[in-house]
């Protein structure tokens, strides 16, 4: 028995240290990155992502739900497939897809709308990335913290296994910062509307550093049956159909938005239900010449028109519609519009551009000399710590031996 006991102490003993190792190994694996910085969008064009929308064909999309996964260990436990599907059936929605943490889920797989989805991530500080139509799952994570470099390092080994890169919820647990976003690249998206956080300051950073990041909003549902956590967020997808490839076409066009559909709290979930029938819906956003008009399927509070830096350039109040001219000098422009019930639609943003089509113009590569340096200070290090645990070692045997 006491030799089981020891094997068993042993077993766990070296099953942490292995796990602690590879954490560590993805530490020193990370690479040192030198940052551009900003570069604001310029040129003597316009693009928008709403050009010859037709306003029948938005379909209601939500990429962050959790099921039970990982026999049960991570949120979601309470969801399972099918009541997903039920659940967000009768919320009217088109499609969802489940993004279990690290893990694919395959339900559905068969479907021609099915979008292979995950939540990467297992960090404490909640640095994770929605991944749309994901090849595979990458382990690779800093549990313990994140340098920007490292950051930087993740959504690039994720851009080369995912169609589309999303940041998730920034905001939460400041995964990612304000200052962050002047400087990362190579994604996607910004999930700005999820259920518990919204984070359009990250966004209008983003955005005014350069980077083409379009909205994404999801519900980051962890128990279907509550309310409060259903039908909240989403995003709102013009397609002529839910097939994968016209989906992804949409998204990575920009030509969705974002819906905050604003939540009753502990609202009875057939009043959502009935509720969620009469959502508010874009009906255009024409750019003629340098002037944006954007008209809704009803009387808005309130149009924003948001430009660089997320300032405000105009308001038009009890409208249906609302239209404002881009003056050449700003980078880019999007558009709010607020309902008498507090639901906002978030557009994308009419970017300019030179050249044949819109590009995120600033960059981050490898410092490879800097990466160096880095490596040989771990290596240092390394050195240190074993030549004290060696001299720690012989000083016990001596003094054993001495006693």
């Amino acid at each position: 028995m006491k030799r089981l006991i020891r094997f068993i102490a042993r077993f766990i003993i070296y099953t942490f240290i292995i796990i602690i190792g590879i954490l560590i190994m993805y530490y020193i694996m990370a690479p040192v990155y030198k940052f551009s910085g900003p570069v604001p969008f310029s040129g003597n064009k316009l693009y928008n992502p709403y050009e010859n929308i037709d306003s029948t064909h938005w379909r209601k999309y939500n990429f962050q739900v959790q099921s039970k996964a990982w026999m049960g260990i991570t949120d979601g436990r309470k969801n399972s497939n099918e009541l997903i599907d039920s659940i967000y059936s009768i919320l009217g929605f088109d499609h969802v897809a489940t993004s279990d943490y690290q893990k694919i889920n395959y339900h559905n797989s068969n479907d021609p709308a099915f979008i292979p989805t995950y939540e990467h991530g297992y960090n404490i500080f909640k640095t994770h990335q929605v991944c749309i139509d994901a090849e595979e799952v990458l382990w690779t994570d800093m549990m313990f913290g994140q340098t920007i470099s490292m950051k930087q390092w993740i959504l690039d080994q994720l851009k080369k296994q995912s169609q589309l890169v999303i940041l998730a919820h920034p905001l939460l647990r400041h995964g990612y910062s304000v200052e962050d976003m002047k400087y990362l690249t190579n994604y996607d998206g910004i999930e700005v509307l999820n259920n518990v956080r919204v984070s359009v300051e990250h966004w209008d950073e983003a955005l005014t550093s350069g980077q083409i990041a379009f909205i994404i909003g999801n519900d980051d549902a962890h128990d279907v049956m509550n309310s409060n956590e259903v039908g909240r967020r989403f995003t709102m997808i013009n397609s002529p159909d839910l097939k994968k490839d016209n989906i992804m076409s949409s998204l990575r066009k920009g030509t969705a938005y974002g819906m905050d559909f604003i939540r009753i709290d502990d609202e009875p979930m057939e009043d959502k239900v009935e509720r969620s029938k009469d959502v508010p819906q874009l009906i255009s956003a024409d750019l003629r010449s340098d002037t944006l008009f954007v008209s809704v399927d009803r009387i808005a509070v309130t149009f924003r028109f948001i430009g660089d830096n997320g300032e405000l350039r105009k308001k038009v109040n009890n409208s249906r519609s609302a239209m404002y001219q881009i003056e050449p000098d700003e980078p880019y422009l999007r558009t709010e519009i607020e309902f008498a019930d507090g639901s906002v639609i978030y557009l994308n943003p009419v970017i300019r551009y030179s050249g044949d089509s819109p590009k995120t113009m600033k960059t981050a590569v490898v410092d490879n000399g800097a990466t160096l340096t880095l490596r040989i200070i771990y290596f240092i290090i390394a050195l240190t710590i074993a030549y004290v645990i060696a001299r720690i070692r012989k000083s016990r045997k001596r003094n054993a031996v001495n006693e």
